[in-house]
């Protein structure tokens, strides 16, 4: 049952990060932190994963220690996103997520490329947020 309420729980969190990251391309630091808490009581209270989620969120720091050494190339809060999902997903269900997001991201940033090539207009400047593409991939994760 924890598991159940666990999902739907990192499920909210997913959805209203993700348009955050679309809107502003930002995160709100008290929803990574509420979300945080549930994550940790989820883990206190069912006893599951204590070994396993510090592992999982390690994904999520090794993020945000790439984009502090590479000047934000990666988000920062797209590292502390994945800090937060360790402590609801397990170690391979976080790094689905994470590959995942990433093909569909790297699909649409061809597309845009494409186009903007094609325009013969310049795509440096260009950015895209990350989290809305995990949305689609967290679906898939949980229908198959």
């Amino acid at each position: 049952m924890p598991e159940g309420i666990s999902k739907i729980v990192f499920t909210i969190f997913l959805v209203y990060s993700a348009f955050q990251d679309g809107r502003s391309k930002t995160i709100s630091v008290w929803l990574l932190f509420a979300a945080g808490t549930s994550g940790i009581l989820f883990i206190i209270i069912s006893g599951q994963g204590i070994g396993d989620r510090p592992l999982s969120c390690l994904i999520g720091l090794l993020m945000v220690g790439i984009s502090r050494i590479s000047d934000g190339a990666i988000g920062e809060g797209d590292g502390w996103f994945f800090t937060v999902s360790g402590l609801f997903l397990n170690l391979l269900i976080n790094l689905k997520l994470l590959v995942y997001g990433v093909f569909l991201s790297g699909f649409v940033c061809m597309g845009i490329y494409i186009f903007f090539r094609l325009k013969g207009n310049d795509v440096k400047k260009v950015t895209i947020p990350f989290l809305p593409f995990l949305l689609p991939a967290w679906i898939g994760l949980v229908m198959l």
